[in-house]
């Protein structure tokens, strides 16, 4: 069935959106719906198809403003400057064609091919989202809970990989690898077979006493026509994720195991999912801590968007995951 959230709601806040002449004017967000994904709290002023939703409580970590941009990013603002681009072809992690922002740094906003444009402060704590005529809230969306929330999660410090993430015996397991090699249909097939399923396309890993964990995204494994037939015996068995659109969309919560938002599960193992050759057999092997390194370092998200304190920061990491967790291929 396809991924629909109820929403949970509560009064609004203010937020002072803006940067440059504009930044001492405040704009009010209404935070109406609330969810979580990704181990935030997350608040927007309209809902969100595929986050799951939650009652209001906690403070929010994440707000969302959907169908307009903060005045900092006003066609005439001649502050704004371009910072990357992409040739020819728009990145793989995040499907973006140009990454803009403030003089200030305050501001970044990716822009896509189509016209949507997501802009996010640096901080990581609000995204604004505006989309074209034509487009919709429901298309703006699958941009939004992959690509754009995923270098939002690095703009927070987190650590990230381009993974899927299951769990088997109490413990999560990450599957990495390039586009196509199989992460999302070894997830929704596991799902289909009652295994527990934490997320696709992004998993958030964080230290803790003596592990590290994994937190659980959001309730939905996307798929390719093709693959959809081979699990569910239909290419059109699953909805699409969004009119227009061509991949379609596992919902984990009518799975076996069901999904919850505010799981988060220590981390066991990664594997990283390769093609093996016409005369090899199918296996794994334990990679050695350096070449485990350079396997997860080529594997985190949106890294081509990273500054280089960023880069930094996520190698210490990653060095210090390499010690503790098992990573074969």
């Amino acid at each position: 069935a396809r991924i629909t959230s109820a929403p949970a709601c509560s009064a609004a806040y203010i937020a002072l959106s803006g940067a440059g002449p504009a930044a001492s004017r405040p704009a009010i967000i209404m935070a109406s719906y609330h969810f979580r994904a990704f181990g935030l709290r997350i608040d927007s002023d309209a809902p969100i198809e595929g986050l799951p939703a939650v009652d209001a409580g906690a403070p929010s970590q994440l707000r969302i403003r959907m169908g307009s941009l903060p005045d900092a990013f006003d066609p005439g603002n001649p502050t704004i400057r371009e910072v990357w681009h992409s040739e020819p072809d728009p990145d793989d992690d995040t499907d973006a064609v140009a990454l803009h922002a403030t003089s200030d740094g305050e501001w970044l906003i990716l822009l896509y091919a189509d016209g949507t444009r997501f802009a996010l402060r640096r901080a990581g704590t609000e995204i604004w989202a505006t989309w074209p005529d034509g487009a919709s809230a429901a298309s703006t969306a699958t941009y939004l809970l992959g690509p754009v929330i995923g270098f939002v999660l690095r703009l927070r410090g987190l650590t990230c990989f381009h993974a899927s993430s299951i769990v088997i015996s109490g413990r999560a397991i990450l599957m990495l690898g390039p586009a196509g090699i199989g992460k999302s249909s070894t997830a929704a097939a596991l799902a289909l077979r009652g295994h527990r399923v934490l997320g696709d396309d992004i998993a958030v890993i964080e230290p803790a006493t003596d592990h590290w964990m994994v937190q659980a995204s959001i309730p939905g494994v996307r798929l390719w026509d093709d693959m959809v037939e081979v699990l569910l015996g239909r290419s059109d068995a699953l909805p699409l994720l969004a009119p227009g659109w061509e991949k379609r969309q596992l919902d984990l919560r009518a799975s076996r195991a069901g999904f919850r938002p505010d799981a988060a599960v220590p981390l066991g193992a990664i594997y990283v999912l390769s093609q093996p050759g016409r005369d090899d057999d199918p296996g794994a092997e334990r990679l050695r801590p350096r070449d485990a390194l350079l396997a997860l370092v080529a594997n985190t998200y949106a890294n081509v968007l990273l500054t280089a304190a960023m880069r930094q920061a996520e190698f210490a990491v990653l060095s210090s995951l390499v010690r503790d967790i098992p990573v074969w291929r």
